[in-house]
């Protein structure tokens, strides 16, 4: 036990309740130098409950050392480790004690008895049966040989129960020099190793009350960005179990081999989460890995790799330790995504070390080519590309062979899919469910179907499901091309672009798509725009019938607004943008169907179509310039020098100080204790700074502040300084605010490319800087803001005072304004005009010789 004060008690209430009896337990607790008031909870429960107690308190030494003095301390037959954080079902010991009396009765006799992991979610309270291995105890209970069954691994020692003559005859303890994981699975490995046989006994009766943590704090869940977690568990952890199976074994048994995949398989998963990917890790890791993980993976069988199915694991993930395992190569070639309006179809491969030798063969002449479109994408191991993902756009109307390294590719498969699950299910159950239960749940299901039809619900979806087969609506919707922003605010580069193709393109049928609430409703309403209300059945008929979906969000308002049964639209999608991408966000956006993707400068399209983490390359990405960059530009050339008087202090949100969206792009719920953020104690420091500084004062400027539309839960809270205005995207035009502007305080927001573009001066206040790229949506890319950036970079209040000061008196400086000419070459008021011919172009199918590059043909795959 270690700092366990808040979930101890429940753990010991546990105990006390057992059916089995308190007095058929030896209950060892290991203080393990707890800090918190876990030792005096621990003291005043052995006092109440007596003998049957054991309180042993230590120096802190790790989870392994005090197991292991637990262990010293056993006499028992069987002894199981618990954490102190978790609760045991009411009847665990019971259900242990009856499996294994019938094991015993039918001559069989169990080396671990395997208890069911149910996952308990501390914030909700709800506990599911979602852990990884939980189809293991889905078909009841069993025994099973993991020579014969290797799938049936048992890798915990939480919830498994072990001999203790086989642990003290082995000599067996857990490796202290293992602090964050893998100490259990290595004890349990090695413990395997040295029985006769093993045999694990599968009990699903018996339930184990897996705790995650509300705040994160366990261990494991706050461990990601330790780099012993990931060298460690190979280095320490695996080499302890390879050499003793070599030595007791002569080799690696196949159920350990399957641990050790089931290990790396988690590491992959865990790898595309934000707070792996977010985390700065230390080269000399990348190179003990870059070691280590081939070395260990000799040891496992190549089908094992490729057929691993103990849990979900997406397919390139086999294919990528395979390929590592052989350290150079390639996968087969997959048939990917067709685009049959250009008359482009997709392989996709993946790879490790240099990129293969490629050459296209088209025809039945089969004239040399290369592909003009091509994207590598870095699929990561721990932040960094563990393997190579490539995407070759060819012809589809022509008869193609790839060569790769001069090797003719002549089997084309299809896209791989997920396994399924290795462990077989009884006769009885259909994946673990029996038929009546089956046939229950149709019923159930059946009888909330109609009553949803007959609800104020459902008649919405009868008038949805009449208005998608409405044929005056198919007339009125024929081809449109569909324009929206957020779905409750206009004012951005979609609002922009739909005034622009109306008054220049009366031809197309255009159309904006807002919510009716929306402030941005009565104002283009008046302006004599053609408006649909977000979410009505009208709007979902809009969507089946549009030739072209434009906005410059990718939320899932937008990317998935028709219902699953219309998925996918026959629109293109193109993503306008709300700014300039100038860190990675790829783990957000390659989830999405993006057809047309524009960008506005030369390095962002070139970080995003380069080899990425991003998945779009260039048949998707086009450099065009914003549209509201148009817009922004003649609004600041028509605004006077005597009328720009503001400093504005325009933030970005943080995604770890608000929730996900409800019903609403907006709609967001913050933290109770946001007053005592980091976040709003600085910048309400900055705004009664400037509040009255001299220069500001001296200026008649007013301060505004104006943070993203995601932390609007907090302007009516927030600390305010007398003499600063505060405005909402709901009340304004930001187009308006910058134009006004005589300086732009922001953070790591990509409105300073808005004001870069107009040469507002800016700085940028950066105090969070460590956290914010921790656990915020966005990790570090090309753009470097001490390098790139358009103004100084600040980490405290004075500096940015500073910086304030110095805009006011002499704007922006020559260094900040050669940077913005660099960044903008071209600033010609015609992005909206390339957009829209992007947007045609996308559904054009273009001759030959414009799909492939045949020989001298020269690409422009920018569209510029």
């Amino acid at each position: 036990m270690y700092n366990v004060e808040p979930y101890v008690a429940e753990f010991l209430e546990s105990l006390v309740t057992q059916s089995i009896g308190l007095d058929q337990l030896q209950i060892i607790l290991v203080d393990d130098g707890s800090t918190d008031g876990t030792a005096a909870v621990a003291e005043d429960f052995a006092r109440r409950h007596g003998d049957s107690i054991m309180l042993i308190r230590k120096e802190n030494g790790g989870q392994a050392s005090a197991r292991n003095e637990g262990l010293r301390h056993a006499t028992g037959q069987w002894v199981t480790f618990p954490d102190p954080d978790d609760v045991l079902d009411h009847r665990y010991f019971e259900v242990v004690s009856h499996g294994l009396a019938d094991a015993a009765h039918h001559g069989q006799e169990p080396a671990i008895v395997s208890t069911r992991l149910l996952m308990w979610y501390e914030e909700t309270g709800k506990v599911k049966k979602n852990h990884a291995l939980d189809l293991r105890f889905r078909s009841g209970a069993r025994i099973v040989d993991l020579d014969e069954s290797p799938d049936w691994i048992q890798p915990h020692a939480t919830s498994g129960f072990f001999r203790r003559d086989i642990i003290r005859r082995a000599e067996l303890t857990f490796p202290e020099n293992l602090r964050l994981r893998f100490e259990d699975t290595s004890f349990v490995s090695r413990y395997l190793l040295n029985t006769p046989r093993p045999v694990v006994q599968f009990l699903p009766a018996a339930k184990y009350l897996y705790r995650q943590r509300a705040d994160s704090s366990s261990t494991i869940q706050k461990s990601a960005n330790d780099p012993r977690k990931y060298v460690d568990t190979i280095e320490v952890g695996f080499r302890g179990v390879i050499e003793e199976a070599m030595t007791l074994k002569g080799a690696v048994p196949r159920w350990a081999q399957n641990i050790f995949l089931y290990d790396q398989y988690w590491i992959l998963k865990s790898s595309q989460s934000a707070a792996v990917r977010n985390a700065e890790f230390p080269d000399a890791m990348y190179e003990r890995l870059k070691t280590l993980v081939p070395e260990y993976l000799q040891h496992v069988d190549d089908d094992l790799i490729l057929n691993f199915r103990l849990m979900p694991v997406t397919p390139w993930m086999r294919e990528a330790l395979w390929l590592v395992k052989h350290g150079s190569g390639h996968s087969v070639v997959y048939r990917g995504p067709v685009d049959s309006e250009r008359g482009l179809a997709s392989l996709v491969y993946r790879y490790v070390g240099d990129t293969p030798d490629e050459l296209l063969l088209i025809g039945p002449e089969r004239t040399p080519a290369s592909a003009i479109h091509v994207k590598d994408q870095g699929l990561e191991y721990v932040g960094r590309p563990i393997v190579w993902q490539r995407t070759i756009w060819v012809p589809d109307d022509v008869v193609v062979l790839l060569t790769l390294n001069g090797v003719p590719i002549h089997q084309i498969h299809d896209a791989p899919r997920k396994l399924t699950p290795a462990f077989e299910l009884g006769s009885t159950s259909i994946r673990g469910r029996t038929w009546a239960g089956s046939s229950q749940r149709i019923l159930t299901r059946a009888g909330k179907a109609a009553r949803r039809r007959f609800s104020r619900g459902g008649l919405a979806l009868v008038r949805r499901d009449l208005a998608v087969h409405s044929r005056y609506l198919a007339r009125r919707f024929a081809d449109a091309w569909v324009f929206i922003d957020r779905d409750n605010l206009a004012n951005d580069s979609a609002e922009d672009l739909y005034w622009w193709v109306r008054d220049r393109h009366p031809e197309v049928n255009a159309w904006f798509v807002l919510r009716r609430d929306s402030p941005d409703w009565p104002r283009m309403n008046a302006a004599g725009a053609r408006l649909v209300e977000y979410g009505t059945a009208e709007f979902y008929a809009l969507l089946i019938h549009a030739q072209h979906l434009a906005s410059s969000h990718a939320d899932r308002f937008v990317t998935h607004a028709l219902p699953r049964k219309y998925r996918p639209g026959r629109y293109k999608f193109t993503f306008l943008q709300h700014g300039v991408i100038k860190g990675d966000i790829s783990s957000w956006l390659n989830g999405k169907q993006i057809d047309l993707f524009v960008t506005s400068t030369r390095d962002e399209f070139e970080y995003i179509t380069s080899p990425s983490p991003f998945k779009h390359g260039t048949k998707e990405v086009r450099l065009t310039g914003l549209p509201r960059f148009d817009v922004l530009q003649s609004r600041s050339e028509a605004t006077p020098d005597e009328k720009k008087d503001l400093v504005v202090v325009m933030p970005t949100w943080r995604n770890y100080l608000v929730s996900g969206m409800g019903k609403s792009s907006g709609d967001r719920n913050g933290i109770d204790d946001f007053l005592e953020t980091e976040y709003a104690k600085r910048f309400s420091e900055l705004l009664g700074a400037l509040a009255v500084h001299p220069s500001v004062i001296e200026a008649e400027c007013t301060i505004l502040f104006m943070p993203h539309p995601n932390m609007g839960v907090y302007l009516p809270s927030f600390p305010l300084p007398d003499g600063v205005a505060v405005a909402s995207y709901d009340d304004v035009d930001v187009r308006d605010v910058l134009t006004r502007a005589r300086m732009l305080i922001t953070d790591y927001s990509s409105m300073a490319f808005n004001a870069a573009y107009i040469r507002l001066p800016m700085a940028y206040f950066q105090f969070d800087r460590d956290e914010y790229f921790v656990g915020h949506t966005e990790r570090p890319g090309y753009f470097k803001y001490e390098r790139d950036g358009f103004g100084p970079v600040c980490d405290s209040v004075p500096q940015v005072v500073s910086a304030v000061e110095s805009a006011l008196r002499q704007g922006m400086t020559a260094e900040y304004a050669e940077r913005v000419d660099r960044t903008f070459p071209v600033r010609d008021g015609r992005n909206r005009e390339r957009v829209f011919e992007a947007m045609l172009d996308i559904t054009r199918r273009a001759p030959l010789r414009e799909r492939v590059l045949l020989r001298s043909a020269t690409p422009n795959p920018s569209g510029t």
